[in-house]
């Protein structure tokens, strides 16, 4: 029997060593790009969830600002001057003329509520990741027979960047401002709204929307 040579040998050693390190660097390979692709899946979902609720946010706003074209100034109630706006507001449109005179619509209510089943307190009384996040709901004709409806969920308790301590945290020029706000400056009414929702790997995403509606004197 032929005996094989030391050379042999050792090519046939290199060749079982240089195997086992391919594996291991496919192994690691393909780990990676596991890595890669569940990461970005996980991103594409959270920018979704962004997206939504950014979405969600500008509809909003243009609906509440389709209601307060051709509000009039003197209505509001109350006035959100600065520096704490309002985070509700009652107001009426022009409805009409008779005999020259202008005619009000019924009176319209923006406000926030906390959500069915969330308390005041700093907990997420309702389990869905948030904390004391509040409803918009839209009333029509608050002292009377009330047509309701909530229109957006996940408004947060305070606007983005802005917390409970007497100062103007976002630079807006507004104190302790809720996630909804009215400021009404020179006839010119300026909402903002801030909406948060827990993403899919449980973060909180947030994103706030602004809009101008001219008010009638």
């Amino acid at each position: 029997m032929k005996t094989p040579l030391h050379g042999e040998r050792s090519r046939a050693g290199f060749t079982l060593l240089e195997l086992l390190m391919t594996v291991v660097m496919l192994g690691t390979f393909l780990w990676s790009l596991l890595l890669v692709v569940t990461q970005g899946t996980h991103a594409a979902r959270d920018g979704m969830a962004l997206q939504s609720t950014q979405a969600l946010g500008r509809r909003t706003l243009d609906r509440m600002a389709r209601e307060l074209a051709c509000a009039v100034a003197g209505t509001l109630d109350p006035n959100p001057t600065l520096p704490w706006g309002s985070d509700d507001l009652t107001f009426q449109v022009v409805g009409g003329y008779s005999a020259g005179a202008v005619q009000l619509d019924t009176p319209v209510l923006f406000a926030l509520e906390l959500e069915q089943g969330e308390l005041d307190d700093g907990a997420d009384n309702d389990g869905d990741g948030l904390v004391d996040e509040r409803q918009l709901v839209y009333t029509r004709d608050p002292d009377g027979a009330a047509e309701r409806s909530v229109w957006a969920h996940g408004v947060r308790e305070y606007l983005e960047g802005e917390v409970a301590n007497g100062l103007d945290d976002n630079g807006n020029g507004l104190q302790d401002e809720a996630g909804l706000c009215f400021v009404h400056r020179g006839g010119t009414l300026v909402l903002r709204l801030s909406l948060e929702e827990r993403a899919p790997q449980g973060q909180i995403e947030v994103c706030t929307v602004q809009t101008t509606v001219r008010l009638r004197n």
